[in-house]
């Protein structure tokens, strides 16, 4: 649980100090959302990552001289909410499954993201979509450049916690083996 409230924070931490990256959408937070489901305690696995993103969302736009809060974020929120609550049903899971919640994670957050750019935002262009099923392709496919930097800041951040989590299991194991073998002889 320590290594997940690192995570979750260090997520928050890497968006504030990668600012420079959002253009591409790199930022960890679909991992955040889905690490802090799995892995912290139940009382904390939906709150603590949505406070972080949360905090992290007020100080950005402060700095980049945005509202502090713009409403159609609220489906975004609704999404982070939504992939917490997938990686609170994964924790029981088999590995197999819980490496399927890791690959959808961004995707997820792709679809409920852009729909609501299609429902209320503008496109590139600075004109609304229009509200037919093209319309809502035309913003899907204008997003395909942002779902690259998802994919690569959440893979690469579970990743992060996958390998650290590893290391920690084994120096654990080691420690423990040595142990055992002090006290048999």
């Amino acid at each position: 649980m320590i290594l997940a409230i690192l995570m979750v924070l260090g997520a928050g931490i890497f968006r504030l100090a990668a600012h420079e990256f959002h253009w591409w959408n790199i930022a960890p937070v679909g991992a955040m959302a889905l690490l802090g489901g799995m892995h912290l305690g139940r009382r904390y696995a939906l709150w603590v990552p949505l406070a972080v993103l949360a905090v992290t969302d007020v100080l950005l736009n402060v700095w980049m001289g945005y509202p502090m809060f713009y409403w159609p974020r609220a489906f975004d929120y609704g999404a982070f909410l939504l992939i917490g609550l997938l990686g609170l049903w994964m924790r029981d899971r088999k590995l197999r499954s819980k490496i399927g919640a890791v690959l959808a994670t961004p995707f997820l957050f792709f679809l409920i993201s852009n729909f609501a750019v299609w429902l209320f935002g503008m496109s590139l262009a600075n004109v609304p979509y229009d509200k037919t099923l093209s319309g809502l392709m035309d913003c899907y496919a204008a997003g395909l450049p942002f779902l690259r930097g998802t994919v690569i800041g959440d893979w690469g951040f579970m990743a992060l916690f996958a390998l650290s989590a590893l290391a920690l299991r084994r120096a654990s194991g080691e420690r423990t083996r040595w142990l055992v073998a002090e006290a048999r002889a």
